[in-house]
């Protein structure tokens, strides 16, 4: 345990979500460095943020005026406080897959997945020949799981946090 680390509660399965997610096309996920809370906004609300920093536009809902609040105070009142969740580069996720199959005992399967893991749409293909091996399938998302909240804490201890 290190003393310099931040004790934090913070939910892993809702990081490793937030980094498995590398469509991000309008939107971003933030660490809230204080609660361990995970933000999602839209590139929009950050645009909204940017236009008016002093200010939030009165024409927004009521909800919108909420997050662009936050957007404001990500960028301009406490910037220190958020970090933004990094993505999962898409070949770790692929790693992950061609580990998962060469450790399977099953040859047929072993096989099927080496055939669907080789080329374009590889993704796809894996989650289509596992689906047909319930047994497999389960050991897949564990095996899965586990790896990403290794791959979250150990990002947690890099900013200093330490989760509980």
């Amino acid at each position: 345990m290190d003393k310099d680390k931040k004790k934090l509660k913070a939910d892993l399965e809702t990081i490793a979500n937030a980094m498995e997610d590398t469509d991000r096309m309008d939107m971003d996920y933030y660490l809230d460095k204080e609660t361990g809370e995970v933000i999602v906004l839209l590139e929009e609300i950050f645009r909204y943020a940017e236009e008016d920093q002093d200010k939030v536009r009165e024409d927004l809902p009521d909800w919108q005026k909420e997050q662009v609040k936050l957007a404001q105070d990500i960028l301009f009142k406490n910037p220190d406080r958020y970090i933004c969740i990094p993505k999962r580069p898409s070949y770790e996720g692929y790693n992950l897959m061609v580990e998962f199959a060469e450790k399977v005992e099953d040859e047929l399967l072993r096989e099927k997945l080496s055939i669907a893991l080789d080329g374009k749409g590889a993704f796809r293909r894996f989650k289509n020949v596992i689906a047909d091996y319930p047994d497999y399938r389960e050991k897949w998302f564990k095996f899965r799981d586990e790896k990403m909240n290794k791959k979250v804490i150990e990002w947690l201890n890099s900013i200093g946090i330490e989760p509980v």
